[in-house]
């Protein structure tokens, strides 16, 4: 295994190079246009995140983001009326997410944090959401331990985890396994390799059960996306082909419930 603090480092220089949906294509000046194709792109392959958010019912709630990226689901927060507030490990992403909501109007506090340890008194937030962040932390563990923490009584959270046998791990396993002559190799092994930042995980619904069993009201939905639908780098089938497929396979893990 990695040691803990070098992955930490590795993992936060990996977004600082590539915050989350610029694919490492960032200008020395960002302007709106810049966003507002990040946005474009965020939402055609993943629509079914800005139903997720207005389930949330944000308005007039204090709220915390753990692993903001630009900004994208953040702007649309603060849109509906979030006390926004938001930390992310990438001080390179922090900087794109405050130039986003200045450019777009809209306040927001952020701040350089791990999702391990955030800098906020017990009982602080309405609402936690985090979206695609947690399984990249090395002590995924304790940050939702942390989640728990910050929230108030019965406050709600939403959080997005990688599932680890979707059609996304199977790609990984036919390219990074099978057609690699390695057909014995771990989806665990392969998460933590092969996919995004180093030391990736997926988890199972019953791993997600233990990883959220001091909530309360917990439920599990696993979301068919264009990723599971990949047939060539950016070409992905259509997104109403995933309803022939069973939702057990899908990617996308979204874990909601109340402290």
């Amino acid at each position: 295994m990695m040691d803990q603090n070098n992955l930490k480092e590795r993992v936060k220089n990996f977004w600082n190079r590539k915050p989350c949906g610029t694919f490492g294509e960032v200008p020395a000046e960002p302007d709106a246009e810049y966003f507002k194709k990040i946005k474009e792109r965020r939402y055609r392959l993943e629509p079914f995140a800005l139903g997720f958010i207005d389930e949330l019912g944000a308005k007039s709630k204090k709220m915390l983001e753990i692993g903001c990226g630009v900004g994208t689901d953040g702007l649309e927060i603060a849109r509906h009326g979030a006390n926004y507030t938001a930390i992310d490990a990438s001080n390179v992403s922090l900087e794109l997410a405050k130039k986003n909501f200045q450019l777009n109007g809209e306040n927001g506090t952020f701040l350089n944090a791990s999702a391990e340890e955030i800098p906020f008194p017990a009982e602080s937030f309405d609402i936690v959401y985090s979206w695609g962040v947690l399984h990249h932390t090395p002590g995924m563990e304790k940050a939702v331990g942390e989640v728990r923490r910050v929230l108030k009584p019965d406050g709600k959270f939403c959080i997005m985890l990688y599932n680890r046998f979707s059609l996304v791990g199977i790609q990984l396993y036919i390219v990074y396994g099978f057609l690699r002559l390695n057909p014995f190799v771990s989806f665990k092994k392969l998460f933590a390799e092969h996919h995004e930042s180093p030391g990736t995980k997926a988890i199972t619904d019953g791993e997600a059960q233990i990883l959220f069993k001091d909530f309360k009201n917990v439920s599990i939905k696993n979301v068919i996306t264009p990723y599971d639908l990949r047939i060539a780098r950016n070409v992905f089938l259509p997104l109403w082909f995933g309803k022939l497929i069973p939702s057990r396979f899908g990617f996308f893990k979204v874990i909601r419930g109340n402290k």
